[in-house]
């Protein structure tokens, strides 16, 4: 299994491939080129876990195509496939100067794509673990695969773990509901209610009470974000919660 970012302006194809190469095993995160100026920022975070593998169609009107893809060569320091529709040689040669490691023509069946993954991960050491991610007394390491309160191991779920460990990477964030059902998909959990549930039992598991919240905030209407609570905020919802009893 790769972790794969699919960057690529066409919605519809994006989500085709990300499902497919889902179906094959890979972890895909899919974003919009245009939108890929904030993956870069999260690039350069030595928090933020790294992709074995970016696919990107560099190829857009009114975009600067190539240069987004030479800046993700350098920031994530990982192979990058360039997957477009424009075949013509001198387009594909600056494809190639501009950073990319490989060239797939569009469309191209999905068994072709894994296997130009897994040619460039043999040559490619695997991308190293980021370090791990603390939010008040919450930590996270992704390396070792675990979860502390205070010093004390919280026992999550593999899907729990891979939901905290996204937010995670993208720290005092509101990420849209969206994209946590997409990071997620390959867990078997594609509704919205379902993401509800697994949010709950995870506030539960980092002590988090009905009367306040510690870690795990829900933007009515736009996501949830990580970040903890500032000391003023924690006084009031303790002080809350006393007068409620």
């Amino acid at each position: 299994m790769a972790t794969i970012l699919l960057i690529d302006e066409d919605h519809r194809y994006r989500r085709l491939l990300g499902d497919q190469l889902t179906r094959f095993g890979h972890l895909v995160t899919e974003i919009a080129l245009h939108e890929s100026g904030r993956t870069l920022s999260d690039l350069t975070c030595h928090t933020h876990r790294r992709p074995d593998v970016v696919i990107v169609d560099p190829v857009v009107p009114a975009v600067d195509g190539l240069l987004l893809m030479r800046l993700l060569c350098v920031a994530s320091r990982r192979p990058v496939l360039a997957h477009s529709i424009r075949g013509i040689d001198d387009d594909v040669v600056r494809m190639l100067r501009a950073g990319a490691d490989g060239f797939l023509p569009k469309p191209c069946p999905p068994t072709v794509v894994d296997a130009c993954v897994g040619a460039l991960l043999r040559r490619v050491p695997p991308a190293p673990p980021p370090a791990p991610s603390e939010v008040g007394a919450l930590r996270i390491d992704v390396a070792g695969r675990s979860v502390t309160v205070d010093g004390r191991p919280v026992a999550l779920t593999r899907t729990e773990f891979e939901l905290l460990a996204y937010l995670a990477e993208h720290p005092g964030r509101v990420v849209p509901r969206s994209q946590l059902r997409t990071r997620i998909r390959a867990e078997g959990l594609p509704s919205a209610a379902s993401l509800d549930a697994l949010l709950c039992r995870l506030r539960r598991k980092l002590g988090e009470r009905s009367t306040g919240t510690k870690y795990l905030h829900t933007a009515r209407g736009r996501g949830v974000s990580l970040r903890p609570v500032p000391a003023r905020e924690q006084i009031t919802q303790t002080s809350g919660s006393d007068a409620a009893r």
